[in-house]
């Protein structure tokens, strides 16, 4: 549980960051989340049983987690010898696998650069916004290797994001430009400031 709680507080606040980023500038995606947590949780306090009623609330995590994933890049060892193409990979290799590319590769994601929740929320004969297969989304890792606190940080976004959005809009300082910066987890710079709007 320690690991959990001292690798997970971070990557939930930059996760947390560039959603607010995100949706101080797209009043449209931030209407549709506010509007759902008005339908479903309205004043009340939220609650672990909300998550499963927030579809839109999750879909925004999920959509800002592949846009910005908090660990945006990931190391791996070839347990083996690996044929990749016409290169042969001696076992022992480093590779780098790259969220941030993989999650915005044109041949795996439409509109790849585009914030859409919905592709996170369309059916699956849905052509325009249909998830790639499970190695296209990554912010987690994947295999053996999957991060052991994927479910309570995905959880714990939503929760935060839903009791943050249900009293504040918060909306980004004038004339604050914000750029990626890579330090281990993906920030958005050294400070992001934002104006908090009481809903």
């Amino acid at each position: 549980s320690a690991v959990i709680f001292m690798a997970g507080y971070e990557t939930t606040a930059n996760l947390l960051s560039w959603a607010w980023f995100i949706l101080s500038q797209d009043a449209v995606s931030r209407t549709r989340l506010e509007e759902e947590l008005d339908r479903v949780v309205g004043r009340r306090a939220v609650t672990f049983a909300d998550v499963a009623r927030l579809p839109y609330t999750s879909a925004v995590v999920a959509e800002t987690l592949r846009l910005y994933p908090p660990v945006p890049i990931l190391a791996r060892e070839a347990m083996g010898d690996v044929k990749i193409g016409p290169r042969v990979f001696p076992k022992g290799s480093l590779f780098m696998v790259v969220a941030w590319l993989l999650h915005r590769n044109p041949k795996l994601w439409a509109d790849p650069d585009a914030f859409l929740p919905d592709r996170f929320l369309a059916p699956a004969g849905s052509a325009r916004l249909k998830k790639p297969n499970k190695y296209a989304y990554i912010p987690f890792a994947t295999g053996p290797r999957i991060c052991a606190g994927m479910v309570f940080g995905e959880s714990e976004a939503i929760l935060a994001l839903a009791v943050l959005a249900q009293r504040f809009r918060p909306e980004l300082k004038p004339g604050t430009e914000v750029r990626p910066h890579c330090r281990l987890t993906l920030r958005p710079g050294d400070t992001l400031p934002m104006i908090l709007r009481k809903r």
